[in-house]
């Protein structure tokens, strides 16, 4: 869709979108989440105070915790998909044993978040420890064992038939909001592993999985180089892109992307210090993409709950109800902190909620 600078205005509004809206309400309509074209809607109302939802097209959101996986009890168990379509599988992972065999997905790249948990992805490349504020990421049938330890994990899922690469911002340089020098890239070890006198290889593929037996250890390798390679990223080596006067859109914060679907981390930072223009996220209707946030963490008791897992269609409005906002702009200073951590995928064709998530969600 090509960018269009022809733009109309009729009635009240502000010149400056999200600065000096007095007694308005502005509600954000936008095609390609924010980057297409858009309408700035001013009422006097405000427009998300909803009474009641009829149909199965609405926001749905869970606790991650509450998610019970095949892996939580089951070392051959697979994480459990919530939300998917033809480009990307969204799902919560809990597993807590070791990987009893390798693995290797042949349907895509896969993407994990851990939000809490830590362990090893022992890779072919090398062992890569794991924590929470960890991405990690394994390229289409990398040959892998996950080797959590006993701690209670949750770990969000992003698989992807189509190529995942780091976003570049070229707005901002070549290091910012990520240096690609922080990525973490394993280096070959011995695991030590006992001999085996058969090795499993399972193969996730569409519909279903398979195993392969080898007599050699496939986590054997004594070198490698290349230009594809698992890594991780913490999200505490992002760095936030931040203004003092208007609130950063989320498409700011893309640290991946790949066909039909993109990923956010939003890391904490200083909010909008000018009390004139609007901190908290606009009221919004994302006319292309479902929306997919997880609550990574929050030091704000009054913030929401860790572990928050939620879905937005396309087309839903958003935003805090104006109760919400009254009681936050009544507390707001200038200097500020945003608190939270928000991982998220946002997707160009709708998400499918699985059974188990609509089960859980209602």
């Amino acid at each position: 869709m090509m960018r269009s600078w022809i733009h109309f205005t009729r009635g009240r509004f502000v010149r400056q979108a999200r600065v000096g809206l007095g007694e308005l309400r502005e509600e954000h309509l936008s095609r390609q989440g924010f980057a297409g074209p858009v309408a700035m809607l001013y009422r006097t109302d405000g427009p998300n105070e909803i009474v009641r939802v009829e149909g199965d097209y609405r926001s749905r959101a869970v606790d991650s915790a509450d998610v019970v996986a095949d892996d939580a009890s089951d070392p051959r168990g697979d994480w459990q998909i919530m939300l998917a379509n033809e480009d990307v599988a969204v799902g919560i992972s809990r597993r807590r044993r070791p990987m009893p065999y390798c693995c290797r997905d042949v349907t895509g790249d896969l993407l994990y978040f851990v939000h809490r948990g830590s362990g090893t992805f022992a890779t072919e490349f090398g062992p890569i420890a794991y924590e929470p504020g960890d991405w990690v990421f394994l390229p289409k049938s990398t040959t892998f064992r996950q080797l959590p330890d006993d701690r209670d994990h949750v770990l969000m899922v992003v698989e992807s038939p189509g190529a995942i690469a780091m976003a570049e911002h070229e707005n901002v340089g070549r290091h910012t909001p990520v240096d690609p020098t922080m990525l973490e890239v394993p280096d070959v070890v011995d695991y030590g592993f006992p001999a085996q006198p058969e090795y499993e290889v399972r193969l996730k593929h569409a519909g279903g999985s398979s195993a392969i037996f080898y007599r050699n250890d496939p986590l054997k390798v004594v070198g490698w180089k290349g230009d594809l390679f698992p890594f991780k990223l913490n999200v505490r080596h992002i760095l936030p892109i931040m203004s003092d006067r208007l609130h950063i859109p989320p498409s700011s914060w893309v640290t991946f992307e790949a066909p039909g679907f993109c990923v956010l981390t939003i890391p904490p930072q200083i909010a909008v210090s000018d009390l004139n223009a609007e901190e908290l996220p606009s009221y919004h209707r994302n006319i292309d993409m479902d929306e997919v946030m997880l609550t990574h963490a929050d030091d704000n008791p009054a913030g929401r709950r860790p572990g928050g897992f939620r879905h937005t269609p396309q087309g839903i409005l958003h935003g805090a109800p104006e109760a919400t906002r009254a009681e936050f702009q009544a507390k707001r200073k200038p200097g500020t902190r945003r608190t939270a951590t928000n991982v998220g995928v946002d997707t160009y064709h709708p998400l499918n909620p699985t059974a188990e998530f609509v089960r859980m969600a209602g």
